[in-house]
């Protein structure tokens, strides 16, 4: 035999026996030809049973006959090449079953030569590695997810972002979606390529059907392998015509208790029967979701700790801060308002904390509901006050009618209960020019002067304020002293009966020399008593000296006089008010009928039983009560009806603006609803003939003001007094 008869003698026992040894491994082989287009020349029964072609389907083929949809042409170019240089190699390949179905293919290659060193076979090594690619990828998917979460993305970004990382790694050409559901709001939510689609379809949550009773139903995976001829197919039909889907798999999402909260679903263009690694990937993925949304929500937590107030849910001043000084430093600038019910108190003192902290939650929820404020930046401030940040002036904003009645007058509700409250608005600029600790001083300082005043008010910061403010701290720290060394006193206003003229009784009105401020007005220092918790010794002296005055004139024979005296709120609901004005009284010897306690309206009434237990006691004793100011606050017919005032006190607003018909009415209304109560009708404020004529023609008992008489001291009451009875 010559020497190619040799060789080719001998190539014939190479190729029987890589077959021969093919045959008896447990691997996956091939045996390529380079020399013939690399067509296959064997396949042994581990490679069919792996790919479900037959040697006859494979014979004369090439590797070409396990390509498909998602193959990567240019990796089996690169194996191509390989073979027909003779190198060895191990890669993976992405390749496709008989039936459609892909798996991963790790390809290794063992050249075989002759004894000439010329290639003569390629031996291919084939073993199916979805299983640890899907591991790996989804290794590398969850390592993806806690990064992502850790550098601050959205739970929406994420969950949207695991949809697309399957799309693009698993082995089927898929669409993915995500659905959870909410247990807390009953709310569901949407990721994915379908989520649009999907919240149009599911809007009544079919497809994610939680209940408990059919939770153990829920937690097994649904695989719908037709969808066209399912009873998927009508109500999803937009859906599946649009990406002509034909099969699903649906894995239940579980929380950390094993409760079923959400579907990981993929949808396919082909039909896909999954084998049982692709049950493992379903299996694997479901959790990554899970712990994402663990993780997440450990997140927000520690944030919300850091970051927000945890009563309201509101941001916190920590992280309006931030979020201010960042904007601050790219340019921006605005006005920044701090908010606060008149009323917050109020409330607290009635509902408990809890209902301060709902009155803040509902009012930053309308304030975030008007358009010109939708892009403010909303914090909690104070435990009674939020602030917010807008780049607009009080020019700028525009407050629809609608906005501002359901800002202003719709009622709140605390308990099922309406409450109704007046906001007081204190308002800074801010810019590059000013700091944000100074910006917020200076509204902060507007919110006092706000305070200071009736009803809603908006106070813009102007330097004059800090002066206000110095100028209160110095009479809150004289007060005391003012006390110690008998600097308050009385002076009494004539109270005139409208129809003949005559003095019918008086008020006593608080003043105070400070030896060293001099005069202060009672505008000035009664506020700042009130908030310090001085205006009730105030009260008791004003009171005492206002009784020693009557005893003198009882004591010396002069006719005697009704006079009244202000009470502020914290004395009229000290729990010994009643028993230490009587006892007072009776250590003067005055008879109570001369005396007469004025409350004003915003003296809490909102506690009527109380109150009503505090004037029954007085009047059984046989001191008066009046309603001062009447009808400037949240006045209600209701406590007119049930508590027992001898006299109503129409405030100096109201008679200033008598000549208007429409305040006119409303005093008309007053003094006829006094009448048919039983009370008698004050007008304070009284200036001018008009005001006097006019009350007079609308029946107003009394009257009081500078028309008759401006306050005066004790002894100029005397002189007064004795000057009418020379004069009768």
């Amino acid at each position: 035999m010559n020497e190619f008869g040799n060789q080719r003698h001998s190539d014939d026992e190479m190729y029987f026996w890589l077959c021969q040894m093919a045959r008896q491994v447990d691997t996956a082989i091939l045996i390529i030809d380079p020399k013939k287009g690399y067509t296959i020349n064997f396949a042994n029964h581990i490679f069919t049973r792996l790919t479900e072609y037959s040697e006859l389907d494979l014979m004369g083929n090439t590797l070409s006959t396990l390509y498909g949809p998602l193959t990567d042409l240019l990796n089996e170019q690169a194996i191509q090449e390989s073979i027909e240089n003779g190198l060895t190699f191990k890669t993976s390949s992405f390749h496709y079953r008989k039936d459609g179905s892909a798996f991963w293919n790790e390809v290794s290659n063992l050249p075989v030569r002759n004894l000439n060193g010329e290639l003569q076979y390629s031996v291919l090594i084939m073993k199916d590695v979805t299983e640890s690619i899907n591991v790996e990828s989804l290794i590398e998917l969850e390592r993806d997810v806690y990064f992502s979460l850790e550098n601050g993305e959205s739970i929406d970004e994420v969950l949207g972002n695991i949809c697309s990382n399957v799309e693009t790694t698993f082995g089927k050409k898929c669409h993915c979606s995500i659905v959870i559901h909410n247990k807390s709001n009953h709310s569901v939510k949407y990721y994915g390529e379908f989520a649009d689609e999907l919240i149009t379809i599911d809007k009544n949550l079919h497809i994610l059907d939680v209940r408990e009773e059919r939770q153990h139903l829920v937690k097994k995976p649904v695989i719908v392998r037709d969808i066209q001829s399912s009873n998927l197919s009508k109500k999803y039909k937009q859906l599946i015509d649009k990406f002509n889907l034909q099969s699903l798999w649906s894995q239940p999402i579980l929380n950390t208790e094993g409760e079923v909260i959400g579907l990981f679903t993929m949808y396919f263009e082909q039909e896909a029967e999954p084998q049982e690694v692709d049950f493992k990937f379903l299996n694997r993925i479901a959790p990554i979701v899970t712990l994402a949304l663990k993780y997440f929500e450990q997140k927000n937590a520690i944030r919300l700790l850091a970051y927000q107030d945890v009563s309201t849910g509101l941001n916190n001043l920590e992280q309006f801060k931030n979020t201010m000084n960042a904007l601050i430093e790219h340019g921006c600038e605005g006005y920044l308002y701090i908010i606060e019910p008149g009323e917050y108190q109020k409330i607290v003192d009635i509902y408990g904390r809890q209902g301060g902290d709902e009155i803040l939650r509902q009012l930053a929820s309308r304030l975030q509901n008007v358009r010109t404020f939708e892009d403010s930046i909303l914090a909690r401030y104070t435990n009674s006050s939020i602030i917010v940040a807008s780049r607009l002036g009080m020019k700028e904003i525009k407050i629809s009618q609608q906005e501002r009645e359901g800002i202003l007058f719709e009622p709140y509700f605390i308990d099922n209960k309406e409450v109704y409250v007046t906001l007081k608005v204190g308002t800074s600029g801010f810019c590059e020019t000013i700091t944000l600790n100074e910006a917020i001083r200076q509204a902060d300082t507007a919110l006092s002067s706000a305070i200071k005043a009736t009803g809603t008010v908006v106070k813009r910061f102007e330097e004059g304020l800090i002066e206000s403010v110095e100028r209160e701290m110095n009479v809150l720290a004289h007060i005391p002293h003012g006390l110690k060394n008998a600097e308050f006193f009385p002076m009494l206003q004539p109270k005139v009966n409208i129809e003949t003229g005559k003095i019918k009784s008086f008020e006593a009105l608080a003043r105070w020399i400070s030896a060293d401020l001099g005069f202060v007005s009672p505008a000035q220092f009664i506020p700042v008593a009130e908030n310090t918790g001085n205006i009730y010794k105030i009260d008791r002296d004003i009171f005492r000296k206002v009784l020693q005055w009557q005893k003198q004139r009882l004591e010396t024979g002069f006719k005697m006089y009704q006079v009244s005296v202000n009470i502020s709120p914290s004395h009229f609901y000290n729990p010994s008010f009643v028993e230490g004005s009587i006892k007072l009284i009776e250590q003067y010897g005055i008879d109570p009928q001369y005396i007469k306690f004025e409350i004003t309206e915003s003296i809490e009434l909102e506690n009527v039983m109380r109150a009503k237990r505090i004037i029954n006691e007085l009047n059984e004793y046989g001191i008066a009560t009046s309603i001062d100011d009447f009808g400037v606050g949240y006045s209600s017919l209701s406590y007119l009806q049930q508590l027992p005032f001898e006299e109503i006190k129409i405030d100096k607003s109201f008679v200033d603006n008598l000549a208007d018909p429409r305040m006119n009415a409303v005093i008309k209304t007053i003094i006829q609803l006094s009448n048919d109560l039983n009370m008698e009708s004050v007008a304070e404020g009284i200036e001018t003939e008009e005001q006097h004529l006019e009350l007079k023609r609308l029946g107003c008992d009394i009257g009081q003001g500078y028309y008759y008489y401006k306050p005066m001291k004790l002894e100029d009451i005397d002189q007064l007094l004795e000057d009418q009875k020379l004069n009768i």
